[in-house]
């Protein structure tokens, strides 16, 4: 259970286009693949491990580098940042947190965000309170308009053995599953090439699952992704129960998978005993929501890793269903072949 590396990604600070600390991260966990790197013109980075059979098909596994966060957009006169929100931070979680401010040199500093509101309760304002006084000396730390801001949660284990609380694990906990699958896979002779991508943008419209797509137009594409677990639901509605395993993603309103796809996919999670849960999005969407319209369309499809708290300073996960995103990647890579994507056919 690498614990320390989860709770690396989580404790980076990233936003849409701003994903360089845990690009960072990744690049070194993954640096045996550096000769392979390769980025789209949003940050994205691709990492490629190639099959020997010239004409092997391409899979393709996203998971996205950004987080849900904000940007200074004005300073007042009395040093108070007001933000303008990257992503759907849930009103919420906007309210006495403590964040974390990056400027454009790396230095950070942390602050409390509130909010005012409207005369009917609806969030109106965003700012910061550094506990400065005026705009001079915000502007003499090096804070300006367009720095990232975070929210300033520590990564710690809680609850039962393997449960963990942090900020970013949307989509972190993907970014893990893969990096792990892609260590595994390293030395292993494959029937088909895979490209790990790490996504930019995701959380402000899907955009670095479409310029990487572009870039990679893969045969098959896998995003592996995030979903929230009702808190309060422990019944058979709720299909997104922490340790419970990862999703297959039978539906979500930006993308309906091939069936034939879907069922190919169950069998190699039985296949495995790869434990997993049968899920269907009512809103949001993923990387896949654009990767599967690229050229003549891709067959695509979603597994997703069950958190609670979206959105939020912290959100909880089991890492058990990291693990076995991380298994169900690499027993997917193992399998796939010209033959099992070719079976895949007009439903």
């Amino acid at each position: 259970m690498n614990s320390k590396l989860i709770e690396k990604l989580s404790n980076a600070d990233a936003v849409a286009s701003q994903e360089s600390e845990v690009r960072a991260i990744i690049k070194e966990e993954l640096r045996s693949y550096q000769n392979t790197f390769d980025y789209d013109g949003l940050g994205s980075l691709l990492v490629r491990k190639e099959s020997k059979n010239p004409d092997a098909p391409t899979i393709m596994f996203a998971a996205h580098m950004d987080e849900v966060g904000f940007l200074v957009r004005n300073i007042s006169e009395i040093g108070f940042l007001y933000l303008s929100p990257l992503g759907n931070v849930l009103d919420k979680a906007k309210e006495n947190q403590l964040v974390r401010v990056t400027t454009f040199e790396g230095e950070k500093f942390e602050g409390i965000m509130n909010v005012t509101k409207t005369s009917s309760g609806d969030v109106e304002q965003v700012y910061v309170d550094l506990g400065f006084e005026s705009l001079e000396e915000v502007e003499a730390i090096g804070i300006d308009v367009g720095n990232r801001v975070c929210f300033a949660s520590n990564f710690r284990p809680i609850g039962n053995e393997g449960v963990f609380a942090g900020k970013a694990m949307d989509d972190r906990t993907g970014c893990f599953a893969l990096i792990e699958a892609m260590k595994t896979l390293q030395n292993e002779e494959l029937d088909v090439n895979v490209v790990a991508a790490f996504t930019s943008s995701e959380e402000v419209g899907t955009r670095g699952g479409k310029t990487s797509t572009q870039m990679v137009t893969p045969d098959m594409f896998f995003a592996v992704d995030v979903a929230n677990h009702p808190e309060l639901d422990r019944s058979f509605m709720n299909k997104r129960k922490i340790g419970h395993g990862p999703m297959i993603v039978h539906y979500d309103k930006t993308m309906v998978p091939n069936p034939a796809f879907v069922h190919q996919v169950k069998e190699v999670f039985n296949e495995n005993k790869i434990s997993y849960q049968k899920d269907m999005l009512k809103g949001g969407g993923t990387d896949a929501a654009q990767a599967h319209l690229i050229n003549s369309g891709i067959p695509s499809l979603v597994i997703g890793i069950p958190l609670r708290y979206c959105h939020t300073p912290y959100s909880i996960m089991n890492i058990k269903d990291a693990e076995n995103a991380t298994n169900a990647i690499v027993a997917i890579s193992r399998t796939c072949n010209k033959n099992w994507i070719s079976q895949i056919s007009k439903y």
